[in-house]
């Protein structure tokens, strides 16, 4: 975790922190909820987001429970974009995006919906550059021909 100095040493306020064993990102980790895997190793994990902005959304998360990126030492926050990075190709290509948004949320005044820290992998076209859309709905069917996509690239960049 990051050095602070004492009088800024305090958590960012979240009303919907939840202990670890209840936490929905812990319970995809522990592959007691379904997902829609595209990547994981040892220490990260990417999923599809379920409710996404734009098709093959990605979150990228670290198995380790945390809720905020000062939870994570420098060493595993450069992990988590490290994977985040190769996860951004992978999804780019498999949805023949323009370009792609790293987000990633700190604490519910930062629009932080799951306690656990993630990064948000946004592929983007070229028609839809200056917007951000609302939420999307995609069927299962769809949703899974995306994160098999997603995998067939992930597989050509490792």
């Amino acid at each position: 975790m990051f050095e602070l100095n004492s009088d800024r040493q305090r958590r960012v306020p979240s009303s919907f922190s939840v202990p670890q064993e209840e936490c929905i990102f812990c319970k995809i980790v522990a592959r007691t909820a379904s997902s829609y895997r595209v990547y994981e190793d040892e220490q990260y994990i990417a999923f599809l987001d379920t409710a996404p902005f734009a098709k093959g959304h990605t979150l990228v998360c670290p198995k380790k429970h945390g809720e905020t990126i000062w939870d994570m030492s420098e060493v595993e926050i450069a992990g988590l974009f490290k994977v985040a990075s190769k996860v951004s190709m992978a999804v780019v290509n498999a949805v023949g995006a323009d370009g792609f948004r790293f987000v990633q949320n700190n604490g519910e005044a930062a629009n932080q919906v799951v306690a656990h820290v993630h990064v948000h992998v946004i592929p983007v076209k070229m028609e839809d550059k200056g917007r951000f859309a609302g939420r999307k709905s995609f069927g299962p069917e769809e949703m899974e021909s995306t994160a098999n996509t997603i995998r067939e690239e992930m597989s050509r960049l490792t």
